[in-house]
């Protein structure tokens, strides 16, 4: 996926990116459950994004 994200030019080829397991890394789960909040907004339930967004900054940027 990198791979086909820097050939289309969505990431740039300085970002360093470094696979490790969830089981080491414990914060590697935080995007996935921020991803499901914004996910779930989508289709309606905006219940989980209200409580998220509250006095803090959301910007949405999609990657073609």
């Amino acid at each position: 996926m990198v791979n086909a994200l820097r050939a289309r030019e969505a990431l740039p080829q300085d970002i360093h990116v470094e696979w490790t397991s969830p089981l080491v890394e414990e914060l590697l789960w935080l995007p996935d459950v921020v991803a499901g909040i914004f996910a779930r907004a989508e289709t309606g339930d905006r219940t989980l994004e209200d409580l998220l967004s509250g006095d803090h900054l959301v910007e949405r940027i999609s990657c073609h």
